[in-house]
């Protein structure tokens, strides 16, 4: 708070306000509830789901591949008008609270900050940061004690990114954006923590009487920064590259009694670092991963939405050894309905 009453004092002599009227705008709060189903909660590959059939410690402690999922959220923003009406400042923040119903290592929490200075239309700087804590993927062996005896599988996300966007002409902008994640697992499995840099750059265009499309591309290098440093299971570089393509399109003249649909494909390949012969389910791996998303958003009230979102998502692993390619490739079904009720808190 007092950092945040230090920017609004520095803006105040800037743009010639009192601070305090800074602090006197409304606050807008909103309260969401997700149902979801997940049809491929720990990414069983089909050799993966006939092995679970005949031994459910892979399921570790589930009793199916699928489940629903709930998800509370809470969410508030604030917006600060400046002297110089094409200025503003807003504040956001919004925390999750997720639970898997049939799968209860899958319970986590996660939430965002963001700070956004905007300046004209598609002109804005943005800092964020992301936590995601504790997210379950399922239970591996744990090689640094035994060959066969499985443990938890959990890491821990901390993001931080910068996002600059500004027109190119007309209803077209560009949106530059630089990520920093540290992925950190939980014991035993730390020899997995990464610390993740990537650059993206992303056009966009908004068509009169149509809707948005843009098309991102993002580059990014994973450093294994725990490689050679725990027991006998960090000998293997976990590092990697990835590069993906990402493009949406959204048309909001109402169809179907929607306010807005939209779909969007992503396309992510990994290339791992790691080459060892002695260990070919590790060594000369890559993978491409798909996903197909179709979304429609309702406006029920002035203050009531409703959204709903399908997704698909495939992953196909290469490799030089078949069975490898077998083990580690995935498809996976989603679906979720989030309903969200906005607020406005203006005691002023």
């Amino acid at each position: 708070m007092k950092t945040l009453i230090r920017l609004l004092i520095l803006f105040s002599l800037l743009n010639g306000q009192s601070w305090i009227d800074y602090l006197n705008s409304p606050v807008k709060w909103s309260v969401g509830l997700t149902n979801g189903y997940d049809s491929n909660v720990l990414r069983l590959s089909a050799v993966e789901k006939e092995e679970a059939a005949l031994d459910k410690s892979i399921l570790g402690g589930a009793e199916t591949f699928d489940s629903h999922y709930a998800r509370f959220s809470l969410s508030v923003f604030k917006k600060i008008q400046l002297s110089d009406r094409k200025k503003q400042i807003q504040f956001y923040g919004k925390g999750n609270v997720s639970n898997y119903t049939q799968n209860k290592n899958r319970r986590y929490w996660s939430g965002n900050l963001k700070a956004i200075y905007r300046w004209g239309p598609y002109r804005k700087l943005e800092y964020s940061i992301r936590h995601l804590n504790n997210y379950y993927i399922r239970d591996y062996i744990d090689r640094d004690i035994s060959a066969d005896e499985l443990a938890n599988c959990s890491f821990t996300d901390r993001e931080q990114r910068l996002l600059m966007s500004h027109p190119l002409k007309k209803r077209l902008w560009l949106s530059g954006i630089v990520g920093f994640t540290q992925r950190y697992f939980d014991k035993p499995f730390t020899e997995f923590d990464l610390n993740i840099v990537t650059t993206t750059l992303k056009v966009s265009k908004k068509f009169r009487g149509f809707g948005t499309i843009s098309l991102e591309g993002t580059y990014g290098v994973a450093d294994n920064i725990s490689f050679g440093k725990t027991a006998k299971a960090s000998d293997l570089d976990r590092s990697y590259k990835h590069m993906e393509w990402y493009l949406p399109v959204s048309y909001d003249q109402g169809i179907l009694g929607l306010d807005e649909v939209g779909v969007s494909i992503r396309r992510d390949v990994r290339i791992y670092e790691a080459e060892t012969f002695t260990d070919p389910l590790h060594s000369g791996r890559s993978h491409t991963e798909v996903k197909f998303d179709i979304w429609g958003e309702k406006t029920l009230l002035d203050n009531l939405k409703i959204k709903g979102t399908l997704r698909y998502r495939k992953r196909e692993t290469d490799s030089r050894f078949d069975w490898v390619s077998e083990l580690k490739t995935f498809d996976q079904v989603q679906a979720w309905v989030t309903i969200e009720w906005d607020m406005i808190y203006d005691r002023y």
